[in-house]
Parts: structure tokens; C-alpha cells; sequence
């Protein structure tokens, strides 16, 4: 597995199963439970023994160094998974519920990384509240941040904030509070002993409702995580990394016909002056900006976009495997990996087996050509988890369906009243008579005297005219449709709300969520 010909030759993930699950308590395992286990044996077997170098120390060595940071000297199976530590939603809460499982099974450790490193695209609470026998959805910030700040920037909340977000729950929720979570959560929250920031008390919530569902992960932040070797690799090659990570993409958009060249993310920049890597770089209280190497005589010059942020010499490429730690120290740069980087880093040094959700293993793909390719590795095995669970709120028969049906009957009420009308009505007969005729003249000339625009385009206006006479005379008709069709677009807009998957699953009630537990594959299915 170290080195090879074929480097797609394992790959165990059939990709055209991984969808999301349809239904509520539905549940994607891939592959089947025993199949994750003797691909975390064969992973570690292999990657135990590779002698591939990177930054010039064999792959294995620095392997075990990685996992000695993270988990300690145990040397039993580590399952990896990793999500943002934000509200997740039960579909990502799954990966945890199948890998504590999977490794009580084998005697092993669950890894969680929580990639405070990123940037969230929203920082609000969304909760469904049920209103008026309708369901509306309620938000509540839960940080305030400039876009682009990573969650290791968020300040630890105080006792008030606290307060703010669990009454904004408990009013949301209503009667459901009570049967939710949500005292678990925030009860781990304010305890969170040693918490320095945001991050630590949002883990600590999550872990205080696990432990209540018999589930346990080790979470570790990326913030805090070794991963030098593979930064000083990239630096060192920055050109051929950067050339791999985009001939990968290009394999990925050829292969899965994806169009745009920024989809699913962009190429990475280069020059004759400066490559780019994918590496976020930034100082406390700054947004994240990308890292660019600069290739000097005697070393490299790191950048910030265009700020030079440090430097560093041949000598210190070739010894210094805590470089992370030394820009941090002598400037306040952080420097964290981006997504493919972090799986990259957490496939090849950390996990055994890595547990992606839906998205995270399809473009992991693109993670899988670079290792092949740049590392001259077979990628390791990985898996994929997910779920539905949707709450017991109110919903209605109305469908989208509906919806255009009744904005194709509108617009036929303006261009043919005389179907929607009521006959016999002295007023609106003369103008179904008035519309008729000139309807019927209309398609006369288009039969005898079709070369005559004028006439044509005048009898068009007419009908039009006296057709709007129509609709003007019973305004109710068009106001009654419209009533109908704002009446459905609201209730199918709470049907979209109350269907919603991704709520925090703190949210849900205990009985949902064991529904979610028992779906899932029991630890003895994971013993070989």
C-alpha cells in the first residue's frame, strides 16, 4: 500500500450509494461494518511500515510521533472523524455514535478533530418553533464575529450570553424544551472546567449530552494539533505540491464532469514569483488569508497574501519539525490547514480509518489523487456515515406542486378569464361575447389575410384589452387566487422547516435520537 501502480485499486466506497439518506431514522454506513474494520486493520498495516519520506523522515516515523501527540501511547486502532464545532446537526452526529462503537469493538480510541480552524458561514442557533399550529423558524447569534474568522477566535461567553441563548431556546422550543437536550447541553457548557474560548465550552455542551446517550469521542482541536510534517513537506516541494493538488482537481472535475474552474474549490495560484498552498495563515483578530511561499538562495519566505509573515532557512526546512509553533511564537501567525490538507494530514499520520459524512467523502476524492500522486502512497481506505432524523413538528398536504399549479391558474385567469368567470352575468357576458368575437376574428386572419400585421396585431390588443376588462370587473376572483397561492407558498415553506435535517440534535427529544441509536450498527456488529 506504500507504493503502487494502481492506487485506486482499494478504494472500498461505492459512490454511487453515498446520498443522503431519504427518510426520517434513515442511516448510510459504508461500507458494512466489518468491511470498516478490516480496512482500519489493513490501513494501519500498511502505513505502519511505509518508509515513504516526507520532509526527508520516513512516513512511519512521523506517524507514530503524530499519534503519541494526539492520543497518547496507546497503539490500539484510532478512528478519526471531524466536523466544525458549531450546533451539528444528527446526520454528522452519527459518525460519532459509529465510531465509538467501532472502536469499543477493537479495543481502539474515536478521534474527533474539531476544525475550529474554519470559518463558519453563519454563527446563529436555528430553532423550529411551532406557532399558531404552523411551524417558524427562529435564530438566535450565538457569537458575534467578522466574516472571516475562524471559531478560534470566538471569546468565551459570559454568564449573561449564556442566559441570552438558553432563554431564546426555551422560548423557541417551548413545551419541548423540557423533553430536549438542551439542559444537558448547556449545563456542560457553563461547567466547562479550563475552558478558554467559545470552542471549549461549545465541545464540553456537546460532550455533557453524549455522555447522557452512552457516546464518547475524543475530541482534539486542530488549533492545538501536531502537524508540522506535513506544512514543512509542502513548503519544501511547494512547486510540485502545488502542481499535484491541481492536476488532482482536474482529474475530479473530468471525472465527476464537474464545471467552473473554482468548483468545488479553487486551483491554487502560481508564479514565477510565489506559490500558493493550501494553508489559512492569520493573527489573532484578523480574518484568514492564504499562505504563499516564496522561493529564496537559501530558504523560503512565507506570506500572508502579499505580507511576508516570516522566513525560513534551508537549515531550519531540513531540522525544524515545530515550525508551526515557531511562527506562532515569533509573530503571532497562525497557520492551519484547509480541508484537503487536514484530511491529508489525518489519513496518512493519524487515523486508521477516517469517517467522512457525505460531502467530506466525495471530495476527498481530490485527497485521494494527491496521495497517490504526490506522496506516491495508495490512499487509505476510508468510510462513510450519515443519517436523518427529522423532528414531530406540523406539517400540511400543500405541495409544491400545488404551488405552480395555482401560479399557472393565475396567469391563465389574466390571458383567460372566460374560464374562471362566472356566466350568465349581464356585465360579463357582453365581454365574453366582446372576447369571443375578436378571437374569432383574430384566427381569421391568420387563415385569409395572415400578411396583414396591422389587422393581426390589433385584434391581439383587442382580446388583451377586453380581457383585462374581464378580470377588472370581479377583482375578487384574482384576489381569492392570490390568497390561495400566499396560503401555500407559507405552508410549504413550514413543510420545508418542519422536514428540515440539519437542527442541532441537542434539540431533538430523547426518544428520536435513540431512534437514530438503534438504527445505527450495534458494537457487536463491529466485532470481526
Amino acid at each position: 500500500m506504500c507504493t503502487t501502480e494502481r492506487p485506486f485499486k482499494q478504494a472500498m466506497l461505492d459512490f454511487s450509494k453515498v446520498i443522503t439518506p431519504p427518510g426520517h431514522g434513515d442511516v448510510l454506513v459504508l461500507p458494512d461494518p466489518k468491511r470498516c474494520v478490516e480496512a482500519a486493520f489493513a490501513n494501519a498495516r500498511a502505513l505502519r511500515e511505509c518508509e515513504t519520506l516526507i520532509a526527508r523522515v520516513p512516513l512511519s516515523e512521523w506517524r507514530r510521533r503524530t499519534r503519541e501527540a494526539i492520543v497518547g501511547a496507546s497503539d490500539g486502532p484510532v478512528i478519526v472523524t471531524g466536523h466544525q464545532p458549531a450546533f451539528i446537526h444528527p446526520g454528522v452526529w452519527a459518525k460519532h455514535i459509529v465510531s465509538s462503537r467501532m472502536a469499543d469493538a477493537i479495543g481502539g480510541v474515536a478521534v474527533n478533530l474539531v476544525v475550529d480552524s474554519d470559518a463558519p458561514a453563519a454563527t446563529t442557533l436555528a430553532i423550529p418553533a411551532v406557532e399558531d399550529g404552523g411551524v417558524a423558524l427562529r435564530t438566535q447569534p450565538f457569537a458575534d464575529s467578522p466574516p472571516g474568522f475562524s471559531f478560534e477566535q470566538f471569546a468565551q461567553q459570559s454568564s449573561s450570553e449564556m442566559g441570552a441563548l438558553e432563554s431564546f431556546a426555551q422560548q423557541a422550543l417551548g413545551a419541548r424544551y423540557d423533553a430536549s437536550q438542551m439542559s444537558f447541553f448547556f449545563r456542560g457548557f457553563r461547567g466547562a472546567v479550563g475552558a478558554e474560548d467559545w470552542v471549549d465550552q461549545a465541545v464540553a455542551g456537546r460532550r455533557a449530552v453524549e455522555k447522557s446517550l452512552g457516546v464518547t469521542v475524543v475530541d482534539h482541536r486542530i488549533s492545538r494539533a501536531w502537524w508540522s510534517p506535513i506544512l514543512l513537506d509542502v513548503v519544501l516541494h511547494a512547486e510540485r505540491f502545488a502542481r499535484c493538488y491541481n492536476e488532482s482537481l482536474a482529474k475530479y472535475r473530468r471525472l465527476y464532469r464537474v464545471r467552473g474552474a473554482n468548483r468545488p474549490i479553487p486551483d491554487l495560484r502560481t508564479s514565477e514569483a510565489s506559490v500558493e498552498l493550501p494553508v489559512w495563515v492569520y493573527r489573532s483578530g484578523e480574518a484568514r488569508r492564504r499562505l504563499f511561499v516564496l522561493r529564496e538562495r537559501d530558504g523560503v519566505r512565507l506570506l500572508a497574501d502579499r505580507e511576508i509573515i516570516g522566513s525560513l532557512s534551508t537549515g531550519e526546512l531540513t531540522s525544524c519539525d515545530r515550525v508551526v509553533d515557531t511562527l506562532a511564537a515569533h509573530g503571532g501567525w497562525r497557520l492551519r490547514p484547509r480541508a484537503l490538507t487536514l484530511t491529508i494530514w489525518a489519513r496518512l499520520l493519524l487515523a486508521d480509518l477516517f469517517i467522512h459524512g457525505i460531502g467530506g467523502a466525495k471530495y476527498d476524492r481530490i485527497s485521494d489523487f494527491v496521495i497517490a500522486d504526490y506522496y506516491g502512497v495508495a490512499p487509505p481506505q476510508m468510510a462513510c456515515v450519515s443519517a436523518t432524523l427529522l423532528m414531530d413538528l406540523p406539517r400540511s398536504e400543500v405541495s409544491p406542486e400545488r404551488i405552480r399549479g395555482l401560479r399557472s391558474e393565475l396567469r391563465d385567469l389574466r390571458y383567460n378569464p372566460q374560464r374562471h368567470l362566472p356566466t350568465g352575468e349581464p356585465d360579463l357576458t357582453a365581454l365574453m361575447q366582446r372576447r369571443e368575437a375578436s378571437v374569432h376574428l383574430s384566427q381569421q386572419l391568420r387563415g385569409r389575410d395572415r400578411f396583414n400585421r396591422t389587422a393581426r396585431r390589433a385584434a391581439f390588443a383587442e382580446t388583451r384589452a377586453v380581457s383585462a376588462m374581464m378580470v377588472a370587473a370581479r377583482p375578487q376572483a384574482v384576489e381569492q387566487k392570490r390568497r390561495q397561492l400566499d396560503s401555500s407558498v407559507v405552508r410549504v415553506r413550514q413543510n420545508e422547516i418542519a422536514r428540515g435535517r440539519e437542527y442541532f440534535f441537542a434539540l431533538y427529544d430523547r426518544a428520536t435520537l435513540e431512534v437514530l441509536l438503534k438504527a445505527l450498527p450495534t458494537t457487536e456488529r463491529f466485532r470481526l
